[in-house]
């Protein structure tokens, strides 16, 4: 059982590092270090994170927060209304 509760925390960091990706470069005036200021983490975390490293919940809470979206939403893959919605902001 403790190996299925790390395979899906796994899973769900996986997602939320493809979210922030996405965030970060549909945010071109927002680099890393100006996301982990907002955040209220270190730039070192986030680079780490979005590098495959694993993080504490408490750190993808403050990751969610400051990208608007709660916590399952971030370790959620992302879905098809989701994307077409992003699709729409683009072309507008």
């Amino acid at each position: 059982m403790i190996e299925h509760t790390s395979e899906t925390n796994n899973a769900g960091q996986d997602w939320a590092r493809e979210r922030l990706r996405n965030f970060l470069d549909d945010h071109h005036s927002l680099p890393i270090y100006r996301f982990a200021l907002i955040a209220g983490v270190s730039r070192i975390t986030i680079a780490n994170f979005l590098d495959g490293k694993e993080v504490m919940r408490g750190t993808l809470i403050k990751i969610a927060k400051a990208m608007n979206i709660s916590i399952d939403k971030l370790t959620k893959p992302i879905s098809e209304q989701e994307y077409i919605e992003l699709r729409q902001e683009e072309k507008q």
